[in-house]
C-alpha cells in the first residue's frame, strides 16, 4: 500500500503520488459517470473529494502540531 506521507528533513509531508491516486480514482468515477450517466459514480466521485478534503485538513493539523512540539517556544493548547 502507498504510503501517504514521508520525511523531509525531520517533517512529515503527503506525497504528491498519493494526492495523485485519489485525483485518479476521482477521474476514472466523473469518467464512468459521464459515459454511463449513473449518478452513483458522481456520488462516488464526491465521496473521494470528500475524502481528500478530509485528509488534507487532518494532514495540515499534524504539520502544526508537529511544528509546535518541534520548536523551543512553550505552547499552550
Amino acid at each position: 500500500m502507498l504510503q501517504p506521507y514521508h520525511e523531509n528533513k525531520g517533517v512529515t509531508v503527503m506525497t504528491s503520488s498519493f494526492f495523485n491516486e485519489w485525483l485518479d480514482e476521482y477521474n476514472d468515477f466523473m469518467t464512468l459517470y459521464r459515459i454511463f450517466g449513473d449518478e452513483e459514480y458522481r456520488e462516488d466521485a464526491k465521496e473521494v473529494l470528500n475524502s481528500l478534503a478530509a485528509m488534507v485538513v487532518r494532514a495540515e493539523q499534524y504539520q502544526k502540531t508537529v511544528q509546535k512540539i518541534m520548536s523551543n517556544r512553550v505552547h499552550a493548547f
